[in-house]
């Protein structure tokens, strides 16, 4: 009986250590401590060390729109590290203030500073994976992007000019095979915008990932 006795709080021990949600270790590469440094600002919900962190790491980021976010948000707890390479890393984490998660992609400059030269955080919709928000895509699907960015440009953009530029840039990279390499969908959009606003130097131009019922880039 004292045999049994003085065992049965390890035992207890052990089981609430197995019971415990374990907090992913984020690798210690330049994305990882680049996350870390957002996740720490961003949750601290303290304007100072938010603007610190945009100032250092992400300086094209308005303070006061991340706060937005934060008060929104609540901050956000670490799920999991999905995939991590030296300059990005992809995660999952979950609203503090309420039961939505997501997903989501950090790529950084091989610097120091690791600058921030890519940041998207999407939302899991209800009835939704993380695993069902990445869609692959193949030359077909990217030319046909290009195709309907470029006709929606002609059609709407303000500057028929900027826009002719915009169209003639990115079906020459197109062409050239610039893309062939890129196969996710959110990567693909985060491209063009980039290309995009190299032409235009407009900040308000973008496309986004869309996943519905019938996948599209927009």
């Amino acid at each position: 009986m004292k045999h049994f006795l003085t065992t049965l709080p390890l035992l207890l021990l052990l089981s609430t250590l197995l019971l415990t949600p374990q907090t992913p270790v984020i690798p210690d590469t330049r994305a990882g401590r680049t996350l870390q440094a957002w996740l720490d600002a961003f949750n601290s919900g303290d304007r100072g060390r938010l603007q610190a962190y945009l100032e250092k790491y992400d300086p094209a980021k308005s303070v006061d729109s991340e706060l937005g976010f934060r008060n929104q948000t609540g901050g956000f707890e670490l799920l999991s590290i999905d995939k991590s390479d030296p300059l990005s890393i992809e995660f999952q984490v979950k609203e503090k203030a309420g039961p939505t998660k997501a997903v989501g992609k950090i790529q950084v400059k091989d610097a120091d500073p690791a600058v921030v030269v890519g940041f998207r955080l999407r939302a899991i919709p209800p009835g939704m994976a993380a695993a069902d928000m990445s869609l692959k895509i193949d030359a077909a699907t990217r030319a046909r992007v290009i195709d309907e960015a470029v006709a929606k440009l002609n059609e709407y953009y303000v500057f028929p000019e900027t826009a002719k530029k915009m169209a003639e840039a990115v079906q020459a990279k197109l062409k050239s095979g610039a893309y062939d390499a890129i196969t996710d969908a959110d990567d693909f959009a985060a491209r063009l915008t980039d290309d995009l606003r190299a032409v235009s130097n407009d900040k308000h131009l973008g496309g986004i990932f869309q996943r519905s019922d019938t996948e599209r880039i927009h």
